[in-house]
């Protein structure tokens, strides 16, 4: 008789162990829990997040259903907002659950407060498997110690910012100011041909834009820009200024003095033209010569 008792003990303890084995081979787990850094001085509106890394063995997974509302509020905390991740690696699945909170509590003075328990229900096997995450528990601060009498009569006087010093910065925008209207005076004196300013109507600025102006291309229109370069020649040496005196001239107004190459071409050009062989293709040559009186102009302003 005590044999056969030995025998039918032994064998429930080896069905207990057996169950419990089985139990813990189905068992849930918190992988990890992450609480909110800050636990003191929480004021209305703070929103706090914990992240929850659950696991649970194959073919369990979390059941939303029974996951907490968004939106929903337990003891003066709101349940902002709910984030689920699932990994599968093929004998487990594992979640990671970010619950944000967001305050809305009331109190005039310093008072403990909790981000409520939550239980997650695992499904998909032969039973249910709740876990429980438990409450965390912070310090509530109260934005006035006691009622809104008592908070007017604390309130701290506004004092208005420092003034910035602006000197500098005055400076240097009067400096960019100066910058950019002689940048614009220069780009008109060296490009602008009308007669607005004085500087702007030397005799070479004269003689280019009469040559531009000039009626047609064709037939004799070289001849009066041939004149009209040759006058403004003259009118700059202050005589008649011929071939032989261009060093004379290069010499009283060396803003020339890299020019007198072209010079030089310009009147073997015109005497050619002048007293040996008139120009064949005369829309070529006015081109030269209105490129030479551009560029002389260009040399009577010293941008060139």
């Amino acid at each position: 008789m005590n044999i056969l008792l030995r025998k039918l003990i032994l064998v429930a303890g080896l069905a207990l162990f057996a169950h419990h084995a089985a139990a813990e081979q189905v068992a849930a787990r918190i992988v990890k829990l992450l609480n909110p850094i800050q636990s003191t001085d929480i004021r209305i509106g703070d929103i706090m997040e914990r992240k929850v890394v659950l696991e649970a063995p194959a073919p369990y997974q979390l059941s939303r259903t029974a996951l907490p509302m968004k939106g929903s509020i337990r003891d003066g905390i709101e349940l902002a907002d709910l984030h689920i991740e699932k990994q599968e690696n093929g004998q487990a699945n594992r979640y990671a659950v970010t619950l944000r909170y967001q305050v809305f509590g009331h109190a005039s003075t310093p008072t403990v407060m909790a981000l409520p328990e939550e239980t997650f229900a695992l499904t998909g096997g032969p039973q249910g498997l709740p876990l429980k995450i438990p409450a965390w528990r912070f310090w509530y601060s109260p934005l006035a110690v006691a009622d809104i009498t008592t908070a007017k009569g604390n309130l701290q006087p506004q004092f208005k910012p420092a003034a910035i010093d602006i000197g500098t910065h005055r400076l240097r925008l009067f400096g960019f100011l100066a910058l950019l209207i002689v940048s614009g005076l220069a780009l008109v004196y060296y490009n602008a041909d009308s007669r607005w300013l004085p500087f702007m109507n030397g005799p070479f600025a004269q003689a280019y834009r009469r040559i531009r102006r000039l009626p047609g291309k064709e037939g004799q229109a070289w001849k009066p820009a041939l004149a009209a370069l040759h006058d403004a020649f003259n009118r700059a040496h202050g005589s008649n200024l011929f071939a032989a005196d261009i060093g004379t001239f290069v010499e009283k107004h060396p803003q020339f003095v890299r020019a007198r190459g072209d010079i030089e071409a310009f009147f073997a050009q015109s005497a050619k033209a002048l007293f040996a062989d008139a120009p064949q293709d005369v829309p070529v040559f006015m081109q030269q010569v209105t490129a030479f009186s551009k560029q002389f102009r260009d040399c009577e302003r010293g941008a060139a």
